[in-house]
């Protein structure tokens, strides 16, 4: 039973660990997007 029980809270924790880095992930990928963007505009 508690093997069912850790089993549930392992992969929990696994779940919100990984919807944790896909979100930091997006916010990083926008800001290099934005920076990117910024730095096309000026070399214009």
């Amino acid at each position: 039973m508690a093997g069912v029980i850790l089993l549930t809270a392992m992969a929990a924790g696994g779940v919100s660990l990984w919807i944790k880095k896909k979100r930091a992930q997006k916010e990083l990928d926008e800001a290099n997007n934005n920076e990117s963007q910024n730095e096309d505009a000026q070399n214009y």
